[in-house]
């Protein structure tokens, strides 16, 4: 990748979690790190190893009932673009009249298991009802009718790295003069499919996930969506539109190492978030902090902090969180929900604590348990996902 020849910068942010509804809820809860789990009432939990979910509350509907039903995921999505759109004083006519200019990329895992897990069901019980498959992937036109996007679509599905290469591929249109224009954004709902894999992979946790911590045990699964505004910078100024920060950077690497445990080593982090640094222009040193993958299973949290020592040398080492502490795995929108958490932290020069830790594994690197105030000029977003996909997404201050 070659650095964008054109800058990106976010103008509207919306976000949908467990612990939050609206963007500024959810960082008022993450930067005083209110948890957003609850016991799952979604499906029976009572062969897993825990109850503890970052379940949405609110008037979102369980898997399709039907094949023309709303669905779970639609739901998250579209309050969580509703609010990115209005945050950054745009409406669908606004979008629309940018014709082709206008993209869309979405990130998603799950957005077609309810719907499968439908069909498996009815045809099980000798009904026959095809709807479900008819309709797979109609989330992505509904998207784009409720934006107004005329232009190119995308959905990544890369696992749990979907929405952050989604946030990547956005970047390189933008800086490459391919559009000026592009919603952003990803959305997982919470289902029995991802409880359970998991579960039967040993990864759930058997309480709260509390990364980079000795005692680690694991994941929490969440759910929720978040979208965002990604504009040519100039095209941004010369409407007046306020910039929350500015995407500097991506980095993509596939570490080939195991379908579903990474590389203990960490190459493929580290090559990622190179990547992303140069495409900035930056050095480690620059970035003082970090959202991490962060999931809080032991094999993942070791590596990734390990990778990152080893990035930052002799450099002073960053600030380091996982949102994941605060609303759990939320899956392919994880990335998504994860960046909005780091560009509200660079916007409002904090650190967003890790609210169970108790004993941090022992590390040069800032990891605390208690919010505090935290200079950021740039920051990174990791994501890591099965079948060693990897992202990382750098975004900078604007003083804008």
């Amino acid at each position: 990748m070659n650095r964008a020849a054109k800058r990106t910068a976010i103008t509207g942010i919306g976000v949908v979690a467990s612990n939050g509804r609206g963007r500024d809820v959810f960082f008022k809860s993450c930067s005083e790190g209110l948890t957003g789990f609850v016991e799952c009432k979604l499906f029976s939990t009572e062969k897993l190893s825990t109850r503890q979910f970052g379940e949405i509350s609110g008037d979102f509907p369980p898997a399709s009932a039907s094949p023309t039903c709303d669905t779970r995921l639609k739901s998250l999505a579209r309050e969580a673009l509703a609010e990115a759109m209005s945050d950054g004083g745009l409406n669908r006519a606004q979008i629309a009249a940018l014709g082709t200019r206008a993209w869309l990329c979405f990130g998603t895992l799950l957005a077609t298991t309810d719907p499968i897990m439908e069909y498996a069901t009815a045809k099980k019980s000798g009904k026959t009802l095809p709807g479900y498959l008819e309709n797979i992937n109609d989330y992505l036109p509904h998207l784009r009718d409720l934006c107004g996007v005329k232009g190119a679509s995308f959905v990544s599905s890369a696992a749990c790295a979907a929405s952050t290469m989604a946030a990547g591929m956005a970047y390189d249109f933008i800086g490459n003069g391919m559009c000026d224009l592009c919603v952003v954004g990803g959305a997982d709902p919470l289902t029995k499919m991802a409880a359970y894999g998991f579960h039967s992979l040993k990864l759930l946790s058997g309480g709260l996930c509390n990364p980079f911590d000795e005692n680690r045990d694991g994941i929490n699964i969440g759910e929720g969506a978040a979208f965002f505004i990604f504009e040519e910078y100039e095209a941004a100024l010369s409407r007046g539109a306020r910039i929350y920060a500015e995407v500097m950077g991506y980095g993509l690497a596939n570490d080939a190492y195991h379908v579903t445990s990474p590389d203990p080593e960490g190459l493929g982090v580290i090559h990622a978030m190179k990547e992303s640094l140069r495409e900035a222009g930056l050095v480690a040193g620059d970035v003082s902090h970090v959202n991490a993958h962060g999931t809080g299973t032991p094999i993942n949290d070791q590596m990734e902090l390990q990778a990152i020592e080893k990035l930052y040398g002799d450099a002073k080492k960053p600030s380091i969180t996982s949102t994941k502490a605060l609303i759990g795995h939320c899956m392919g929108a994880s990335g998504a929900i994860e960046l909005a958490a780091l560009v509200m932290a660079v916007k409002n020069q904090a650190y967003m604590p890790l609210p169970n830790l108790e004993r941090p594994i022992e590390t040069d690197c800032f990891i605390d348990s208690v919010a505090c105030p935290y200079e950021i000029n740039y920051g990174v977003s990791n994501s890591y996902a099965f079948a060693g996909n990897i992202a990382s997404v750098l975004v900078g201050r604007s003083e804008r």
